[in-house]
C-alpha cells in the first residue's frame, strides 16, 4: 500500500518542498514522510529557467527518479502541470511518474500554456475538459498505488466555480483536491488576513467535502492549525529553496567582499557540514560495504 495512503488515514500530511535529491534526504533525515517536487523549484534549480512551464515531462519524470532513489522512504509528490499536452500526452505522463516511483501527481485544469500563478493571467479549460483530464489521470492510473491530486485554478471564476470543480474530480476519483485561491472572488489571498484566510479554508473544507490540499499556512497559523480545520496534505513548495539560495548569496557576497570563507562561517555556524558529515549521511557506508563486497581486481 502506498505508505501516503497510510499516513493520510493517520491524520494530516505536511509536505516541504524538495528541489533536489540533497534536499529529499535531508527532508528524510528530519523526519518527514512526504516532500514535494514543485515546476517552480525544478525550473529554477535545474534549469536555471523562471517558472514558465518550459521543463519537459521526461527531465521531471527522471528528476522524480532521482528523488525516490535519492530517499526510498519518503513519499515524493509531483506537479506535472496540464499533463504536458493532450489526451495521449497525459496518459504517458501518468504512466512514466508512476514508473518513477511518485506517490502522487497533482494535476491541474489551467489551459495553455501555463502560468504560475505569481504572474497573473491564469486561464482555465471549460469544467468538461478540465474533468475528463481527471477522468483520464484516473483510469490511466488503474491498479497503479499512486494518488491523484486534482488542481482547479478557476479562483478568479468564483468560489461556486471552485467547488464545483473540486466536487467533480472527486466524482471522477481524483483521491485529494486542490483548490487554488490565489484571487477568489476578486480579492488577492495576500490582501485577506491570516484569520480570513482561514475562513476561506474552512468554508472550502465544508462546502468540497472531499480530502483537500492547501499550501503554506498563514502567518500565525501552522499546519496543525489547518489539520485542524479538516486539511489532509499541507504543501509547504518553496521555502527550502528560498533558505538554500538566500544562504547562497549571503555567502557569495561575503567571500566575494573579505575573498574568504571565515566571515560566513564565523556568522553561520553550519550543522551540516560539506565533507565526510555529508557524505554519512547521503549513505556513505552502503556504497563502502559494496566495494568491500567485492573482491579487488
Amino acid at each position: 500500500m502506498n505508505s501516503l495512503r497510510t499516513h493520510l488515514h493517520a491524520g494530516g500530511v505536511i509536505a516541504p518542498g524538495a528541489h533536489d535529491a540533497l534536499t529529499a534526504v535531508l527532508a528524510q533525515r528530519a523526519g518527514f514522510t512526504t516532500v514535494y517536487a514543485s515546476g517552480f523549484a525544478f525550473e529554477a534549480t535545474q534549469l536555471g529557467a523562471p517558472d514558465m512551464g518550459i521543463a519537459t515531462m521526461r527531465e521531471l519524470a527522471d528528476h522524480t527518479a532521482r528523488l525516490t532513489a535519492a530517499a526510498p522512504d519518503l513519499n515524493v509528490i509531483v506537479d506535472v502541470d496540464t499533463g504536458f499536452g493532450g489526451p495521449n500526452s497525459l496518459h504517458r505522463t501518468v504512466r512514466e511518474f508512476a514508473r518513477a516511483g511518485a506517490a502522487a501527481i497533482q494535476i491541474e485544469d489551467q489551459a495553455d500554456p501555463k502560468r504560475c500563478p505569481f504572474l497573473g493571467g491564469r486561464s482555465v479549460v471549460d469544467q468538461e475538459t478540465a474533468v475528463a483530464r481527471v477522468k483520464l489521470a484516473v483510469e490511466t492510473r488503474g491498479e497503479e498505488d499512486m494518488l491523484i491530486i486534482a488542481r482547479t485554478d478557476a479562483d478568479e471564476l468564483g468560489f461556486d466555480e471552485v467547488v464545483t470543480r473540486c466536487r467533480r474530480f472527486a466524482e471522477e476519483g481524483a483521491d485529494l483536491v486542490l483548490p487554488m485561491v490565489s484571487k477568489l472572488d476578486g480579492i488577492t489571498f495576500s490582501d485577506r488576513s491570516p484569520s480570513e484566510r482561514m475562513e476561506v479554508y474552512s468554508s472550502l473544507i465544508e462546502a468540497i467535502g472531499h480530502p483537500l490540499v492547501t499550501l503554506d499556512p498563514p502567518p500565525g497559523f501552522t499546519a496543525q492549525d489547518l489539520f485542524d480545520l479538516g486539511v489532509s496534505v499541507v504543501v509547504v513548495p518553496l521555502i527550502s529553496l528560498q533558505a538554500a539560495a538566500n544562504a547562497t548569496i549571503s555567502y557569495f557576497d561575503s567571500l566575494r567582499e573579505t575573498s574568504s570563507s571565515d566571515a560566513y562561517k564565523d556568522a553561520n555556524p553550519p550543522v551540516l557540514e560539506a565533507n565526510l558529515d555529508m557524505m554519512k549521511i547521503l549513505g556513505l557506508s552502503a556504497y563502502e560495504d559494496r566495494l568491500q563486497a567485492l573482491p579487488s581486481a
